[in-house]
């Protein structure tokens, strides 16, 4: 994978996030499209921090990785709404937990084997009333489906999806236009 595939791939899994209009992104990567796939990350990683993006893998097989980027201070927010921790503590998270602490325990749900955590939504946004009813309805009966499958308040789901899309497009097109990532992030 080049740089400027790499790039793409980021924008089009992370806009949302490296703007801040989204608190966290997941990206799979298959490591054998790389020559070396963390000596790649690990080139992004200091731009990604100096404007506020930090990178947690989850996973970290031989064959793939799930790195979550994430904007800490929004995530930590996100997470400690009253409805987001109600539903994390049937996970086994506690109301007093870090973000760190809570990241662990997220990687080490991911990492068990035992089905991917569902909880994994609240990290990425998504709104606890949904989470929540793609638990209970195991994923069918939604009133929408967009970045996540929508069960309450459809309107102000399908508008948010509108601005992760046109944010996501605008942030692929300056790329696609030669102006580098780095210059991009420094933008927000």
């Amino acid at each position: 994978m080049t740089t400027a595939d790499f790039e793409e791939l980021l924008a089009r899994q992370c806009a949302p996030t490296f703007i801040g209009l989204k608190a966290a992104s997941l990206v799979a990567f298959q490591k054998n499209r790389f020559d070396d796939f963390d000596a790649q990350l690990a080139d992004y990683e200091p731009c990604f921090a100096c404007h506020g993006v930090s990178i947690f893998r989850l996973l970290d097989e031989e064959s793939r990785v799930l790195v979550l980027f994430y904007r800490a201070d929004a995530l930590d927010r996100l997470l400690r709404r009253r409805a987001a921790r109600m539903l994390l503590r049937r996970y086994g998270y506690r109301p007093s937990d870090s973000l760190s602490t809570m990241l662990d325990r997220l990687r080490q749900r991911v990492q068990s084997g035992a089905g991917f955590p569902h909880e994994i939504g609240l990290f990425l946004g998504y709104p606890p009333h949904d989470v929540r009813g793609f638990i209970e309805h195991k994923g069918r009966g939604f009133l929408c489906c967009g970045f996540w499958k929508v069960y309450a308040d459809e309107d102000a789901s399908k508008a948010l999806f509108k601005r992760y899309a046109d944010c996501t497009a605008r942030f692929c097109a300056r790329l696609a236009s030669g102006v580098p990532m780095a210059e991009i992030l420094q933008a927000v």
